[in-house]
């Protein structure tokens, strides 16, 4: 049985009668799949257990087993679920599909998951979406052991200049750009990008227009090659929801 540990809830799923299987982001053992027995009971003391299955709310949690299925041991809130809503509701849904997609099982990643409390309180907080989520994607894209160096050229190895104009190679790094193609819109393409901009996102700077337009654009390129060009349901669901 592995000791007691902060997890917060990924994604659930019904099984059997009245129980759920809740994918889990734990800080000792990264992604692991539990089952809560009982979970789905409506009568005695399960309604408050039900109620903990359910994403943005802190946990402790303990579990038992070997192999991809674990059997929850104890599973207890620590705090009320963040006030997560509207917009960031749905950036909260993006971003655990993404660790549900991405990461490994029994992967521990506690940097990550430290910078994924961050978020949460961020979302909760309802600080611009783009500052926060920007950010976040590049520490996922590092913990995943990709990353994308945006200051220098990663064919020639020189620093990027202000001056010029680059483009992003998904997952390799930026190069000079001979000519300007394409549209930030549009992964598919290879859009020029300003080094000026290059430079200050290398620094952490995500408060400027530009900036957060090429880290989109960045990101989704990335993170659309990782995924190998499946499509996110959580973003498929946004976008339903914004065109209504």
């Amino acid at each position: 049985m592995t000791q007691l540990q902060p997890a917060y809830v990924l994604h659930s799923r019904p099984w059997r009668e009245s129980s759920v299987i809740a994918d889990l982001f734990t800080l000792n053992q990264g992604r692991v799949a539990v089952i809560v027995h009982g979970a789905r009971k409506s009568q005695g003391k399960q309604p408050a257990k039900r109620a903990l299955v359910q994403p943005f709310t802190p946990l402790m949690v303990s579990f038992t087993g070997s192999g991809e299925l674990r059997t929850s041991v104890q599973f207890d809130g620590v705090g009320a679920p963040l006030p997560i809503v509207g917009n960031s509701l749905y950036s909260g849904f993006y971003i655990n599909e993404l660790l549900l997609k991405l990461l490994a099982s029994d992967d521990p990643h506690p940097n990550l998951f430290a910078y994924y409390q961050a978020l949460l309180n961020q979302l909760a907080a309802n600080v611009a979406l783009e500052q926060c989520l920007r950010p976040f994607e590049v520490h996922l894209m590092d913990e995943l052991g990709y990353h994308v160096v945006i200051d220098k050229d990663f064919i020639t190895g020189r620093a990027v200049v202000p001056e010029a104009s680059y483009q992003l190679s998904p997952l390799q790094g930026v190069c000079l750009n001979e000519t300007q193609h394409g549209d930030f819109g549009e992964v598919s393409c290879s859009p020029a990008i300003n080094g000026k901009v290059l430079l200050q996102l290398a620094a952490g700077h995500y408060t400027d227009k530009e900036c957060l337009k090429v880290a989109k654009y960045m990101a989704r390129a990335n993170l659309d090659l990782l995924l190998g060009g499946k499509p996110l349901q959580s973003r498929n669901l946004f976008h339903t929801i914004v065109k209504k």
